[in-house]
């Protein structure tokens, strides 16, 4: 057997190759996690319910199959449904639902063998770019805990970063996988859509992934995930070879480029720090870099695609709420979804439509300029993560308060959603104070190896695994 204090040293497929080698039983890395969660969860609130007694079942009765991930220790986002386990959407009016029923990406989880130890938390209905639902409060940055850990998918990230799991379900609408990634230093990957079954919610938006400490973690979870399943109304794509096989192949020499500033959008020295250290990074790498940027109205997308948001999240409200057989109100739910459910229901099916056929112009004129580059980077964020409560001003007017995260914290990141295209966040440096930035990157539609290949050239230039002993908790 091995020790136990080498675990924390190996990404999810390293500690897989311990089970594979009997050096560690699945019930014995089940309980690591376990005592972990138990230990340090309170602190993080990272995981607002648990699944322990099923998990060690599982482990135990050794029915996990074969297969790349199969026993590995993983935690859903509490966005997602797992039959018989509570299901909040961080909200109260859901506190006591119980879903009957898996999810398809919960059920594709299952099917690969991994062993669910519970779900993270979310803000509520996963709105927000911080995770600070009033139904469980906030998830705890671990690298420092003043911050905010990102959102939507921040409880996941709080779990992975601190070594509570050793990868996670995420989810991401207009940033919600890349924000948290960013914030929490972990590496997050929003494929394409087409990747996964489109989704009958948020206009085709919003995809589901992961949150990995590893590139190669990502990949081998994009290999499971995979493909439309039945009765789509829509072809996805095909996958032409293994994800995680293709990390044993170098990039291409890319054309990346590279420029990102606004006259609208203000960026923080410690980004622009960031983005210059990011950018000599490509050179050094033998990567063609550009500075040129797609041309695009950045006020007018931001419009229509928070025209959208509303509009599909009031949508979300009300059928979410009529699973829990109660009317939405000021009562249970949080203001911002209310006053987004009041919106959306005013907005005209004429300024909806028109927002809809304004953003698939945009985003056929940001895809065009793929032409003729490989990729386009950028910061993550604007600037560093938000401290716990900065973003918890009361909202008077949902449509301001919504474009204001995006124009003020997470400018770029629904551009990937808008556009379908596949878009990633990479841990590239870190603070004074020891908290995360990364550098993002936008890929052409269906190109997700060209990505993770890059990304797993950053890794081996510039690793940042080492830097996880840092977290202390």
């Amino acid at each position: 057997m091995t020790s136990f204090d080498q675990l924390l040293e190996r990404d999810a497929l390293g500690q897989k190759e311990l089970l594979d080698n009997k050096e560690i039983t699945t019930i014995e890395l089940t309980d690591f996690y376990i005592d972990r969660i138990q230990k340090y969860n309170p602190k993080l609130n990272a995981i607002v319910t648990e699944m322990f007694n099923t998990a060690r079942e599982q482990a135990k009765k050794q029915t996990i199959g074969n297969g790349p991930v199969a026993g590995l220790p993983f935690l859903i986002k509490d966005l997602a449904g797992i039959k018989g386990v509570r299901l909040t959407h961080g909200s109260t009016i859901l506190k006591d639902f119980v879903s009957p029923m898996s999810d398809d990406i919960v059920q594709r989880y299952e099917q690969a063998g991994l062993i669910f130890l519970g779900k993270t938390n979310t803000p509520e209905f996963g709105f927000l770019p911080t995770t600070e639902p009033d139904l469980f409060g906030p998830s705890i940055n671990p690298w420092n805990e003043k911050y905010s850990t990102g959102g939507s998918s921040g409880g996941a990230t709080s779990a992975v970063a601190a070594g509570l799991i050793p990868f996670a379900h995420a989810s991401d609408g207009g940033g919600s996988i890349r924000i948290p990634a960013s914030a929490s230093g972990l590496f997050g990957l929003k494929p394409s859509r087409g990747r996964r079954p489109y989704g009958p919610y948020v206009n085709h938006l919003s995809i589901d992934h992961a949150v990995t400490r590893s590139v190669r973690d990502s990949a081998v979870l994009l290999d499971i995930i995979h493909g439309t399943g039945k009765h789509q109304l829509y072809p996805g794509y095909e996958k032409k070879a293994s994800f995680l096989e293709s990390l044993n192949e170098r990039p291409r020499k890319l054309k990346i480029a590279v420029q990102y500033e606004r006259e609208s959008i203000r960026f923080d020295e410690e980004t622009r720090k960031n983005m210059e250290k990011s950018i000599l990074l490509m050179k050094d790498l033998g990567h063609e870099v550009v500075e040129i940027m797609p041309e695009f109205d950045f006020s007018n997308l931001a419009h229509h695609f928070i025209n959208i948001w509303l509009a599909t999240g009031a949508v979300v409200i009300n059928h979410l709420a009529q699973l829990s057989g109660q009317e939405p109100n000021s009562e249970n739910v949080e203001s911002l979804s209310y006053q987004i459910l009041q919106f959306g229901k005013k907005l005209s099916a004429y300024d909806y439509e028109e927002s809809r056929v304004m953003l698939e112009r945009t985003s056929q004129q940001i895809l065009s300029f793929f032409d003729d580059f490989d990729i386009w980077m950028t910061p993550t964020l604007n600037q560093v993560p938000f401290k716990i409560g900065q973003n918890n001003e009361e909202v008077t007017n949902p449509y301001e308060s919504m474009l204001n995260n995006m124009v003020d914290y997470n400018p770029y990141m629904p551009i990937a959603n808008a556009t379908g295209q596949p878009a990633m966040s990479v841990p590239t440096s870190w603070t004074n104070e020891g908290v995360p930035i990364g550098t993002h990157f936008f890929g052409r539609p269906g190109e997700e190896s060209t990505l993770l290949q890059l990304a797993q050239q950053i890794e081996n230039e510039q690793p940042w695994f080492h830097r996880y002993k840092d977290i202390e908790l």
